[in-house]
């Protein structure tokens, strides 16, 4: 049994990078995929810490990382955290007094959250930043790693503070009524070599190929995996056209594959 174990949930590789890095700094530290449990009937850790690692999702958390929150039993966690990525610039969102809610409906305190800002990866609406600016956020990232494995390595409770969280409710419901069908959005431009990757990296087996070309199913989580590291830049969706797209340099998509 681990001392601590990490759930995480990673669309283009930003959280999985954090989950990583905690886990080499967190005392005897296990780590799971969401996209591998949340499925499960019961997910019952053993571990004394349990947290949780993914990205904002309309200033809340994606509906994979709900469903998990929603099953799992915490009774035997004696501390819980969420870590959680985020681009933008000027405030952070809402997920944290969301998780602490959603978690006080299972008699369960949420003991740390803290927000580490990562490259934008939403090209649907985002630009991704130029290298000098992501570079910078690298950099910055790895000093709050370092600091939130210290707070966690001594079961310190400390919350971040929120702005506009109050847009939470408006803009994650929203996502979440659309999110069965968000996926007709997408399309394919020229470039398409029908090589299959998007279909290879979705974790929801919501790629199929016909005739060579993708189609979506339905069962989209909206983490842009496809988009991203279509290796010729061939998926589309809302104002994403002849934009760069992103995947965190130390998870290329040979890596992607094995999370």
């Amino acid at each position: 049994m681990a001392d601590t174990t990490i759930y995480y949930f990673s669309g283009t590789g930003n959280s999985y990078y954090v989950a990583s890095a905690l886990q080499k700094k967190l005392k005897d530290c296990n780590m799971v995929a969401i996209t591998q449990v949340y499925k499960n009937s019961q997910i019952d850790p053993e571990s004394k810490r349990v947290g949780f690692v993914f990205p904002l999702y309309f200033q809340s958390m994606p509906k994979v990382v709900m469903d998990l929150v929603d099953k799992i039993n915490l009774s035997k966690a004696e501390y819980v955290f969420a870590v959680v990525t985020r681009g933008g610039k000027g405030y952070q969102g809402g997920v944290l007094r969301h998780m602490k809610k959603l978690l006080k409906d299972k008699n369960v305190e949420l003991n740390l959250g803290q927000y580490i800002q990562l490259p934008d990866n939403y090209l649907p609406i985002l630009k991704v930043p130029k290298e000098a600016a992501r570079k910078k956020m690298f950099m910055m990232a790895e000093g709050k790693i370092e600091t939130i494995a210290r707070s966690i390595n001594s079961d310190s409770n400390i919350m971040e503070n929120e702005v506009a969280s109050f847009l939470r409710p408006l803009m994650h419901n929203r996502f979440l009524k659309n999110l069965n069908s968000v996926d007709e959005g997408f399309y394919i431009n020229e470039k398409c070599n029908s090589c299959g990757m998007c279909e290879k990296i979705c974790k929801f087996d919501n790629i199929k190929l016909d005739n060579g070309k993708p189609k979506w199913q339905h069962n989209c989580q909206l983490c842009l995996a496809c988009m991203n590291y279509c290796p010729v830049s061939a998926i589309e969706h809302g104002r994403s056209k002849g934009k760069e797209r992103y995947n965190h340099p130390a998870v290329p998509a040979k890596e992607y594959l094995k999370i």
